[in-house]
C-alpha cells in the first residue's frame, strides 16, 4: 500500500524541488551556448560544428534550393575568422572540418550555377590563413544505395551504427505498420532506472504527420517527404524528485534505440530533436492531443528508402577527444 504524504512533508519536497530547479537554472547560465559563446573555446567549437552541418543538411536534400544558405556560409566563414583570431594557439586540426564543408558547398554552388564570388574569396584567403591540407577530410554528402544500407543494417551490431544515417528523402509509400511494430517491441528492451519504462510513443501518419513535420520546423524543406512520425516522449510521473532529468535519459535512451531499431528493418530514419521553448511545446497538448505529464523527446521521421539517395556526412569527433580515461 502506498503512503500517504502529509501537508508538511509535501512543503519540503516542494521547497527541495525548487532548488533543485534553481541548481540547474544556474549551471545553464554560465554553461548554455547561446550565452557569452565568443568567450568559451568550448562553446565556439560547438556553435562552428551546428553551423557546418546546417549545410550539409541542406545539400543532403532530394532538390536543394538553387542558392540556397549563402547568408548562412557567410556567417560562418565570418565566425571562422572571428574564432582563428580569438584563439590562435587552439587546435588548427579542428577548422578543417567547418571549412572542408564550406568547399563542398561551393563546389555544389559551381556546379548549379549559383557560384557566390564573396564566398570563394574569403574561403581562400581562410585556407591559406592555416595552410592546412584538406584532402583526407571527408564532408558535405555522398551517395548511399538502398542495397548497401540493406547489406548492412542487420548483419551485426558494427555495421548497424556504421550504416545508419539521417534520410532527408524517401519513396513513396507509407511504411507497413508490421515494420513499425516490430521496430517498438526492438526498442522496448532498452534498460531506464528501476523498470519504470517511462517512454511513450505516438505514431502519426498522412496529414497529422506532415502538421507534426511542419510544427516541428527541422523538416523545412522536406515535410512533405516523411511519410511517418513517431513522437518519443517521457512520462513525467514514472520519476521521483531527485530523478528531474532521468525522464530525458530514459526517453533519450529508448529514442535511440528506436532509429537503430528502425533502421534494422530496412526503414530510413530522420532523428528531428525537440530542444524547443516552451510556449512552442505547449501545442503539443493543444494540437496533437499529448497529455501535458509527457514531455517530448524525439520526433522520428520515417519512411521506405529510395535507390539511391544523399546523405551528410557527418564527420564524426576522434574519440581521444570526447574521451577521458581516470
Amino acid at each position: 500500500m502506498i503512503q500517504r504524504i502529509d501537508a508538511w512533508t509535501q512543503f519540503k519536497l516542494r521547497c527541495r524541488l525548487a532548488r533543485e530547479i534553481f541548481a540547474f537554472w544556474s549551471l545553464s547560465l554560465r554553461h548554455n551556448a547561446s550565452i557569452a559563446t565568443d568567450r568559451s573555446l568550448n562553446k565556439t567549437q560547438n556553435t562552428l560544428l551546428r553551423e557546418a552541418h546546417v549545410i550539409e543538411k541542406g545539400l543532403s536534400l532530394r532538390h536543394p534550393r538553387r542558392g540556397f544558405g549563402q547568408g548562412k556560409i557567410l556567417a560562418l566563414l565570418r565566425n571562422i575568422d572571428r574564432y582563428l583570431a580569438t584563439y590562435p594557439e587552439a587546435d588548427k586540426d579542428f577548422i578543417l572540418y567547418p571549412l572542408s564543408v564550406v568547399g563542398s558547398y561551393i563546389a555544389h554552388s559551381t556546379k548549379t550555377g549559383s557560384f557566390n564570388a564573396d564566398i570563394a574569396t574569403h574561403f581562400k584567403q581562410l585556407v591559406a590563413r592555416i595552410d592546412a591540407d584538406f584532402s583526407a577530410i571527408q564532408s558535405g554528402v555522398k551517395e548511399v544505395t538502398r542495397d548497401q544500407l540493406h547489406a548492412n543494417c542487420n548483419s551485426g551490431f558494427e555495421s548497424l551504427l556504421f550504416s545508419r544515417h539521417s534520410i532527408r528523402y524517401f519513396a513513396a509509400a507509407t511504411p507497413a505498420r508490421d515494420l513499425i511494430q516490430k521496430a517498438l517491441r526492438l526498442a522496448q528492451q532498452t534498460p531506464s532506472a528501476c523498470n519504470r519504462q517511462g517512454w511513450r510513443t505516438h505514431v502519426f501518419h498522412g496529414e497529422s504527420c506532415n502538421r507534426m513535420a511542419i510544427w516541428h520546423g527541422g523538416a523545412s524543406g522536406f515535410e512533405d517527404e516523411v511519410r511517418c512520425c513517431i513522437l518519443v516522449t517521457g512520462d513525467m510521473n514514472a520519476f521521483l524528485l531527485h530523478e528531474i532529468h532521468q525522464v530525458y535519459i530514459d526517453g533519450g535512451m529508448y529514442a535511440m534505440n528506436l532509429v537503430n531499431a528502425l533502421h534494422s528493418t530496412g526503414l530510413g530514419t530522420i532523428p528531428l530533436s525537440c530542444g524547443f521553448f516552451h510556449d512552442k511545446l505547449s501545442a503539443l497538448k493543444t494540437v496533437f492531443d499529448i497529455p501535458s505529464n509527457e514531455v517530448p523527446i524525439l520526433i522520428v521521421g520515417v519512411g521506405y528508402l529510395e535507390d539511391r539517395f544523399r546523405v551528410a556526412v557527418s564527420a564524426r569527433k576522434p574519440i581521444h577527444v570526447t574521451n577521458t580515461y581516470h
